[in-house]
């Protein structure tokens, strides 16, 4: 073949060549714009759907910004963004973000994020505080979806009052010192049911009839009752016991309807924290403390034949707070005592002041003993009494000679195989791994309980004292 015809065939191989990559590259555009088409024309059918609520020149779509706060909307603490007022039809098919039941009605909503509320849902308390969590406020946590909030439930959150992880809200009460968890539905339940269940019932947080040993029945479903477990209502003159489910179902009504959630919203409401609870208290002569659900009254005792034990660290006192309903008595050492203080040889974790028969059982880290009241962390099998937490970093003993002493959290010299003994009580240590006053130049270890007790002439002096350094590494409640 001659020179030319050769160069002729590559250069309509070449030119087919460049035809070929230059379709494949109109193919690639096509097919690029075409998926962009597709995702662009859902977009626009997804605003068109919505287009019934709210009027043209107000539909925005997910890429513009949300719109500003108008008169009649509302700032919800469930969504970052302003909440429109709308009206919706049930042939809408919106369901609400909270309840997850189709809106018919006013709603407030955010359509740029496509969430939706029931009026009556918005209206629902962030905080409440229940009769059988009253030492904090329980906050009402949002899930953005409801796959999310299944996925949570199954693998972390269990409702202490009836039992069960699913809810028909997808929001729920939570109190995180505590990990107390309640559902919205079981939070509204009241604590006496009377109106419509057969007779009137109390609420228990635990099982009634400790001594009973035949398997009792639900009176309403004839299902066994779990002794272990979940709150239960009781009626002790009928003899009439019931699961918390069952009740509340009888007493709230139909589930899933919208006088089922005025119900829930009316109860939540009156349970929503108060801030004039505490003088109402006051003025009766009654004061809240978080160790007890009920209010409890001072009281001053002279005879000694009426002394009482304290229900925290079981010590004998005159003098006090009582509740009248269930006889539960704290003393004056341990009633200023913070629920919560941070410890500055355990950082981590709060540590939570406990009773002397709360399980447990548990030593103190400082200084080996086991009775009285206690500051915990349960997750690192952690304790500290009362005293023993409030010791101070730096101690003074002596009369004529003053001698200082520094508070150590263990011995040391890691290696020492002596027995070490304490100058004050000349008994060894307990272990060289509790806490200790320790004076380096005189070589001096004397135990945590042998100096806080002699820095004072009595057992109520050392609590009054140790209540008044507590409240340095106190960690302040929230009360909203």
């Amino acid at each position: 073949m001659s020179q030319p015809k050769k160069r002729e065939i590559e250069i309509v191989t070449n030119e087919k060549s460049d035809a070929s990559d230059q379709l494949d590259e109109a193919k690639g555009k096509q097919a690029v714009l075409y998926r962009f088409r597709l995702r662009h024309k859902k977009i626009q059918t997804e605003i068109t759907s919505c287009s019934k609520l709210i009027d043209k020149e107000e539909e925005i779509c997910v890429s513009k910004m949300p719109p500003r706060l108008r008169d009649g909307d509302l700032v919800h603490f469930s969504h970052r963004h302003p909440l429109l007022r709308f009206h919706l039809k049930g042939t809408d098919v919106i369901r609400c973000n909270m309840c997850t039941i189709i809106i018919s009605g006013v709603a407030y909503g955010c359509d740029c994020c496509r969430y939706f509320l029931h009026e009556v849902c918005s209206n629902i308390p962030k905080r409440i505080r229940h009769d059988f969590h009253p030492m904090h406020s329980i906050t009402l946590l949002p899930i953005p979806s409801i796959a999310l909030w299944h996925s949570k439930v199954e693998s972390e959150f269990c409702c202490v009052a009836c039992g069960y992880d699913n809810s028909l809200f997808s929001f729920y009460y939570h109190c995180d010192l505590c990990k107390f968890d309640l559902h919205l539905e079981c939070a509204s339940v009241t604590t006496k049911l009377i109106h419509k269940v057969k007779y009137p019932l109390d609420l228990f947080t635990s099982f009634p009839l400790k001594s009973e040993g035949a398997t009792l029945l639900c009176c309403i479903c004839n299902q066994v009752m779990n002794r272990q477990s979940a709150w239960l209502f009781y009626n002790r003159e009928f003899d009439y016991i019931c699961h918390f489910e069952c009740a509340a179902e009888e007493e709230v009504g139909v589930i899933g309807d919208q006088s089922f959630l005025s119900e829930v919203q009316k109860s939540l409401l009156l349970q929503k924290s108060c801030s004039g609870q505490q003088q109402k208290l006051e003025k009766l002569g009654e004061v809240i403390h978080f160790s007890h659900r009920h209010p409890l009254k001072a009281i001053k005792q002279t005879n000694k034949a009426s002394i009482m034990n304290c229900c925290m660290c079981s010590n004998q006192a005159l003098s006090g707070y009582i509740c009248q309903l269930c006889n539960y008595f704290i003393d004056e050492t341990c009633f200023p005592l913070p629920r919560r203080i941070q410890h500055h040889f355990h950082p981590n974790h709060p540590l939570i002041l406990a009773s002397y028969n709360d399980p447990p059982k548990s030593k103190c880290r400082a200084c080996g003993h086991e009775e009285g009241a206690k500051y915990r962390c349960s997750t690192c099998k952690f304790s500290l009494h009362r005293c023993c937490a409030g010791a101070p970093m730096t101690f003074t003993l002596g009369t004529n000679k003053k001698v200082s002493y520094k508070l150590l959290y263990s011995y040391p010299y890691d290696g020492e195989m002596a027995v070490i003994k304490c100058s004050g009580c000349s008994s060894e240590l307990n272990s060289k791994e509790s806490f200790m006053y320790y004076n380096f130049d005189l070589d001096e270890v004397v135990h945590v309980h042998c100096a806080l007790n002699r820095e004072t002439d009595s057992y109520d002096t050392m609590f009054v004292l140790a209540s008044e350094r507590l409240k340095s590494i106190k960690i302040e409640e929230d009360h909203s």
